[in-house]
């Protein structure tokens, strides 16, 4: 018993850490996404980045709407 305890710690701990890279493989590209905003919010074109917010929520009520319906 203490060994099939042991076998899965051990599988636990491989997939908890499988986990952390993929947590940080995220967090690295939503900080990266995130800078870009920030450049793109600095420069003259805050008005584009008014029309990619308002498209994205645009799209986000069209598939709320499409979800509601089914």
């Amino acid at each position: 018993l203490s060994i099939e305890i042991g076998t899965e710690v051990k599988n636990q701990n491989k997939m908890l850490s499988e986990m952390d890279n993929d947590f940080d493989s995220a967090g690295g590209l939503l900080g990266a996404t995130m800078g870009r905003l920030r450049t793109l919010s600095r420069g003259s074109q805050t008005k584009l980045l008014c029309y990619m917010m308002l498209f994205a929520l645009f799209v986000f009520f069209v598939i709320y709407w499409i979800i509601k319906l089914r």
